[in-house]
């Protein structure tokens, strides 16, 4: 189930038998620049549905589009002029950027976004590039934490890095492969998460994380 690769060089046979399983409806694992994520397409309502479920969250709870650039996320989220200037200097990088939606947002996922929200990140990661430049849309992700996988701060899976072997026992079955960059090392702080859903578009810091804040 785990597929080792290069972080700086993806095996495109790894980067293939993602996109299989992607389209096949199954949820893949890989790393972004700042942490573990659970992914599935996009498109496929079965598939975001089995993305919630193993993150046991409710139907409402805002899941983030990984895309390739500002361009392609500009289809599903609202950015103007004004707000894209500011993330163009911010990008790929560590942010979380929460947008109003359009109305191209996919029926896969417009039934939970009841609060008219959508977060998308733009990663500096060549694993996720690869993924969705060859997929040729976004993918829906949503991140794995250590609360999430020993809730109860018991278990050795608390450690400073999430390691491959602790996905594959946490998750068994439940997704189809696990993209393993080696020595990559993830920070600890998160993506910083900044809301332009506000009537002045201007960014408000709902998290401090990984990504410089004063740039904005």
């Amino acid at each position: 189930m785990i597929d080792y690769v290069v972080a700086t060089n993806p095996d495109q046979r790894v980067i293939n038998r993602a996109l299989y399983f992607l389209e096949q409806g199954q949820i893949i694992v890989l790393p972004t620049d700042t942490n573990w994520v659970c992914a599935a397409d996009l498109m496929n309502k079965k598939a975001v549905e089995f993305l919630y479920d193993i993150k046991g969250v409710d139907r409402k709870k805002h899941l983030s589009l990984i895309c390739e650039n500002i361009s392609q996320a500009s289809r599903f989220a609202i950015i103007s002029d004004k707000v894209y200037r500011m993330i163009n200097k911010a990008v790929p990088g560590p942010y979380t950027f929460i947008f109003k939606p359009t109305k191209d947002i996919p029926r896969s996922i417009k039934d939970y976004k009841k609060q008219s929200e959508i977060g998308i990140r733009i990663p500096d990661s060549i694993i996720c590039h690869r993924i969705i430049k060859n997929c040729h849309h976004p993918i829906i992700t949503t991140s794995i934490t250590r609360d999430m996988m020993s809730p109860d701060n018991s278990s050795e899976l608390v450690t400073e890095d999430i390691l491959s072997y602790q996905l594959e026992d946490f998750f068994g079955n439940k997704v189809a492969m696990i993209i393993d960059p080696g020595e990559y090392h993830l920070p600890q702080a998160g993506s910083t998460v900044i809301d332009f859903a506000n009537e002045l578009e201007e960014p408000v810091i709902l998290r401090e994380g990984a990504g410089d804040v004063s740039i904005f």
